[in-house]
């Protein structure tokens, strides 16, 4: 199996209710528009750059739980290829709610346990395949991620980490650690200044940088468009325009797909990349799910010409 990448990351089941009149509040009730079950996380990334023309490889756990299993037929039907799957004898649920509301959305989710043994089984993993770049879903500590970084590295690939929005974030680490590690750090603006206590995206992009020595940082900034900074040059790209904004769940996964696909398949320049990444965001929220909409390489091709 040769892939150009291999992907280490949950699936999630997405219900998404979209067209509330607001959020819920204690003792009321509110009735949505719309209501969309989908895949999420990192089934996001995976589609969005199959349907880019890349090999991508998933490693990730399905259980015999309804979830699991309804996502597992949505990357089948995706052509995804599921041979690094590790199918479990038990539920293993990944269930996200997004409540959308003007352009943002705020989730409720529920997961059963991590398997015990899930580094060994990612390291297994690596070693039945070869691959130009490694993908890690979210942010990882030093323990956890430098076993992965090394077998990558081992194996002649880069490395890329997303980040999401988790308490971690509001603790103090070895950050600088972190980020230069690997060799495309990738988080959203607001995970951004909360690492760094920066004010601004652009301002937590400088100090990312020079915690990443030499690294790339990208930072996904929403309808502000995306920045990248490396070895203290900074990039920022506006975003495309949108008729209209459906669901933002999962537009940094699709961006990811874009930009990296730009980035290893096609060895393209940072700014380049970033516009890749826009136009896979741009597409995502176009539609409920963040996979929904993710452009085909023909369709990003046919946007670009139109520019």
């Amino acid at each position: 199996m040769d892939y150009d990448f291999l992907l280490l990351g949950d699936y999630f089941f997405d219900m998404i209710y979209t067209g509330l009149p607001g959020m819920p509040r204690l003792g009321c009730e509110l009735y949505t528009q719309n209501l969309t079950t989908t895949g999420g996380a990192m089934f996001i990334t995976a589609v969005a750059m199959r349907r880019l023309g890349a090999k991508v490889g998933w490693a990730t756990h399905f259980g015999d739980d309804y979830y699991s299993q309804f996502v597992r037929q949505l990357a089948l039907s995706e052509d995804l290829d599921l041979a690094l799957v590790r199918q479990l004898p038990h539920p293993y649920r990944r269930v996200t709610t997004s409540l959308t509301l003007e352009s943002e959305r705020a989730f409720v989710t529920f997961t059963d346990p991590d398997a015990n043994d899930i580094q060994t089984y990612w390291l297994e993993a690596m070693d039945h395949c070869s691959f130009r770049h490694l993908h890690l879903g979210g942010l990882m500590l030093p323990d956890e991620a430098t076993p992965l970084i090394q077998k990558a590295r081992s194996k002649g690939a880069t490395v890329s980490m997303d980040c999401q929005d988790m308490p971690m974030l509001r603790e103090q680490h070895p950050w600088h650690t972190i980020i230069s590690a690997v060799d495309i750090f990738m988080p959203n603006a607001r995970e951004a200044m909360l690492m760094t206590g920066a004010p601004d995206a652009e301002s937590a992009l400088r100090q990312l940088t020079s915690w990443g020595q030499g690294r790339v940082i990208v930072i996904k900034d929403g309808p502000n468009g995306a920045w990248a900074g490396q070895a203290g040059q900074i990039t920022h790209l506006p975003a495309i325009h949108v008729p209209q904004v459906i669901d933002t769940t999962g537009a940094g996964d699709c961006f990811n797909a874009g930009f990296l696909f730009a980035h290893i398949v096609q060895q393209q320049p940072l700014d380049f990349c970033l516009h890749y990444g826009n136009i896979c965001g741009g597409h995502s929220v176009q539609g409920i799910g963040g996979a929904t909409t993710a452009p085909t390489y023909d369709q990003l091709q046919q946007f670009i010409n139109l520019l």
